[in-house]
């Protein structure tokens, strides 16, 4: 049993690597057994294909990065339908919402991005030709399902039939934007810290374009 345990660990080390450094496409099935000291045969023992490996390396921090997201879209569509349900301003809402909240958050994610930093990147600049190829625009559907809802309480609407071509639209841009903003700070940036002294001016920029689009009449 330890002996499966080593040469699986081995097998994904060697895996990290041929990724990292040759892209999913690139990558050779033969080189990382090569490397790691095993035949074909073992490796297929413990994984389906290359896209079953792939997913091995991945999966763990996409779980966790999902988790967080997700607690933090439930924490928001509640204070959302709460505060924007009695008759209160788009500013005091925005006041009672908070820049603090949505900056602790950003920087939960931000730290999550750094600390796994290895494959934040191997999903962002290797995985062409795998499942996984998508992921931004995977995650910019998700945000989009939150902001509509969001969009919907805050504008007044009483359900998604009132949205306009022009809602949906800068609904949809407004998605893409902040995703935009975390994968800029996770390719750009060289630490969490620096991460997240940027996202402080990302942050003003994209609550103020928000409840500017809002306030839009």
């Amino acid at each position: 049993m330890d002996n499966e345990k080593e040469t699986k660990k081995k097998l994904l080390e060697c895996a990290m690597k041929e990724f990292s450094e040759k892209g999913y496409m690139k990558a050779s099935i033969r080189n990382i057994c090569k490397e790691a000291g095993v035949t074909t045969g073992a490796l297929y023992f413990f994984f389906k294909d290359k896209e079953d490996l792939f997913g091995n390396l991945v999966a763990d921090t996409l779980y966790g990065l999902n988790n967080i997201i997700e607690r933090h879209f439930i924490e928001e569509a509640i204070a959302t339908e709460a505060l924007s349900g009695g008759d209160m301003s788009i500013a005091a809402l925005a006041a009672a919402q908070g820049f603090d909240d949505d900056m602790a958050i950003a920087r939960e994610v931000i730290r999550y991005l750094f600390k796994h930093k290895e494959v934040i990147e191997l999903l962002l600049t290797k995985a062409q030709g795998s499942c996984y190829e998508n992921l931004p625009d995977q995650m910019v559907d998700k945000v989009e399902v939150h902001y509509t809802q969001m969009y919907i309480a805050m504008k007044g609407y009483k359900s998604k039939k009132e949205l306009t071509k022009e809602d949906k639209f800068i609904i949809h841009w407004m998605s893409h934007d902040q995703i935009d903003i975390f994968i800029h700070i996770a390719t750009h940036c060289k630490n969490a810290k620096e991460g997240e002294k940027q996202m402080e001016n990302m942050m003003a920029y994209m609550i103020g374009g928000w409840y500017g689009v809002i306030n839009n009449k």
